[in-house]
């Protein structure tokens, strides 16, 4: 099972909203899961990368020290990307926003 940035349930639920919208290009229920699966992965990478490819190399480093302390705690992380003035959430709607417009008029995520 992949891992995912945002929880799958989450990815789930946009993706198969989105797919409600256009007709799909696959012809049946197993070609359909593996559609999904696809899209969600490609959803979660492009979240990804907005959110960590957009940081410069003094926030990289701060924030690889601290996934090395294999933190679980989400406020450790919450708090770094607020001293960092960095708005997850605009990021992520922004994200989610330009995989959708592309995905609805048939672009490169399929």
């Amino acid at each position: 099972m992949e891992d995912y940035l945002l929880d799958r349930e989450t990815l789930g639920q946009f993706v198969d909203a989105l797919m409600k919208k256009r007709p799909l290009p696959v012809d049946n229920a197993d070609e359909l899961s593996e559609f999904r699966e696809t899209q969600m992965k490609k959803l979660d990478d492009r979240i990804s990368q907005a959110i960590f490819g957009g940081l410069d190399q003094r926030q990289s480093d701060e924030l690889s020290q601290l996934l090395d302390r294999e933190s679980d705690d989400p406020e450790v992380f919450r708090n770094f990307f607020q001293k960092e003035d960095i708005n997850v959430e605009d990021i992520i709607a922004n994200a989610a926003q330009s995989f959708s417009a592309e995905f609805l008029a048939g672009g490169q995520n399929e």
